[in-house]
């Protein structure tokens, strides 16, 4: 084994040596760096032992644990637990034939609305055509844009509040869930 390790080690001094650039040096040769070598082989080999245990083996076999029972911990989150948490119940208890979409759509549907009828009172006013689809001598430009806004405002202002509904909702439904109510 030592053999192997000098041999290693001598290895490693040629290699560092040519990649240093000290390629004919005494640096890495001589007997100054074998008794080095030497001397760290010795140093390391009398105090690195490798050793492998498991954590059970120094122990002797012992009656099996008692399995101890936390008052903290509920019924359904112990390990092996056939039981479902509350809000999984829950959800298989719903009546899946009552969709209801989320908050999110209702708010986003009114924003979109709210910014065509009020784009359409500044197309009206300006008399410059965004989109080019009709000009604003057409017979149909006046009436269309005043569709998109006696229409556009009051179904914004309720797709808002249906959302506001849905949010409201879905809060009372999760503290009910939560216990605060």
């Amino acid at each position: 084994m030592q053999n192997n390790l000098s041999s290693t080690m001598a290895a490693l001094a040629s290699s560092l040596s040519s990649s240093v650039g000290y390629q004919n040096s005494s640096l890495f040769s001589g007997p100054l760096f074998k008794a080095k070598a030497q001397n760290l082989r010795q140093f390391y080999s009398a105090r690195l032992k490798v050793m492998a245990a498991s954590d059970g083996s120094a122990k002797k076999p012992s009656k099996p644990k008692k399995e101890v029972v936390d008052p903290s911990v509920p019924s359904w989150a112990k390990p092996g637990s056939d039981e479902l948490p509350p809000w999984a119940e829950q959800e298989t208890q719903k009546d899946s034939s009552t969709f209801q979409l989320p908050f999110v759509v209702y708010l986003l549907g009114s924003a979109v609305v709210a910014i065509a009828a009020i784009g359409s009172i500044f197309e009206y006013v300006n008399q410059k055509p965004v989109f080019g689809v009709l000009n604003s001598d057409s017979v149909f430009y006046a009436p269309l844009l005043g569709f998109f806004v006696f229409t556009g405002i009051p179904s914004s202002a309720f797709l808002w509040y249906k959302s506001v509904q849905v949010a409201n909702k879905e809060a009372e439904e999760q503290d009910r869930r939560d216990g605060y109510r």
